[in-house]
């Protein structure tokens, strides 16, 4: 009751309206998000502890040897609220000058690690294939260019198929507009070469709307994570002119932060194509408008068909990181 409190009260706060604004009220997993070298443990797990998301699927970022450790402090603290992601850019992965054979054994390495302490990982973390360059002042990036044919793509591809589990791919077609068909069509193929296993594309792949509608007619197991998809990436990215390359980010939102009706009607007649996550990656994502955000699609997702919200909200996620807890349509 007190959840349900304060989600209303937030609703209006954020909208202005006498009423509170209908909100989505089922079960609802954050399909990645990170935690890197700038926030402590404790900070986050009381993030998570505190906010009105049911599961986060987590990934660390930072140094390599102890993410095993840093996520069985926050698991700890956060009793059943967080499960594993196995990290895949701790060794170099998305480094230019990185070697392709040090990279997968990064990821190897952080695998035995999970396994070692007896951490039950649902998945690995993204995998990057394209990010553009960044000039922030906490973190200087060359940015990397690969395809999907790319010797290190193609072994980390094989290492997270082999043990059963989804691939997270983050391509930026849009900030490689001109490789974009290409890796269009790589997808296609990757989709079909394996039929059995599920893609994930980070951030909706930069996608803009025609190419999502030719991704979910040609094949039936790439799928759209809609992190930073928003009109809050907007508002960053104009804020932060000149920081980040990353400038072609897809906003399923109207300005009111309802989604736009071409994305609502895709996503009521694909509902298994489309997989929620926020993909707090920086401090500040932790830190500041996390409860906003969290507020803004639990209010868009009650504009979708409740079978269609449940699944993005909790079903795709739960069905393909094999998660295991039940979706409820509402909580008590």
């Amino acid at each position: 009751m007190k959840k349900l409190l304060r989600i209303i009260v937030l609703g209006l706060l954020l909208s202005g309206n006498t009423y509170a604004d209908i909100i989505y009220n089922g079960t609802f997993i954050d399909a990645h998000s990170q935690v890197g070298k700038l926030i402590t443990d404790e900070t986050v797990s009381k993030i998570i502890n505190k906010n009105d998301v049911d599961l986060t699927l987590l990934s660390i970022r930072g140094k390599w040897k102890t993410a095993t450790q840093r996520y069985k402090s926050i698991q700890g603290l956060t009793q059943n609220k967080t499960r594993y992601l196995i990290p895949t850019k701790l060794r170099g992965f998305s480094r230019k000058k990185q070697s392709a054979d040090l990279a997968i054994k990064g990821i190897e390495d952080l695998k035995k690690q999970a396994i070692k302490n007896n951490i039950n990982y649902v998945g690995f973390g993204e995998i990057i294939v394209q990010h553009a360059p960044h000039n922030h002042k906490k973190l200087k990036y060359e940015g990397i260019n690969n395809d999907l044919k790319s010797k290190r793509i193609v072994r980390a591809i094989d290492i997270v198929i082999k043990d059963n589990k989804p691939v997270i791919l983050h391509v930026e077609l849009n900030d490689y507009e001109e490789d974009s068909k290409k890796i269009l069509d790589q997808l296609i193929v990757l989709g079909k070469k394996y039929p059995n296993d599920n893609f994930l594309l980070m951030h909706m792949a930069q996608i803009e709307f025609a190419e999502a509608e030719f991704i979910i007619s040609k094949t039936n197991n790439i799928h759209f994570i809609t992190s930073h998809a928003d009109n809050e990436m907007e508002k960053r990215i104009k804020k932060n002119k000149g920081e980040s390359h990353q400038q072609g980010w897809v906003n399923l939102f109207d300005k009111n932060n309802n989604f736009q009706k071409k994305w609502l009607d895709l996503m009521n007649q694909n509902p298994k194509r489309f997989v929620l996550a926020l993909d707090n990656v920086w401090d500040g994502h932790w830190l500041r408008g996390y409860e906003q955000k969290i507020y803004m699609w639990r209010k868009a997702l009650a504009s979708l068909k409740d079978d269609v919200a449940l699944l993005i909200a909790c079903g795709n996620a739960n069905t393909y990181f094999k998660i295991g807890i039940k979706c409820l349509k509402e909580r008590k």
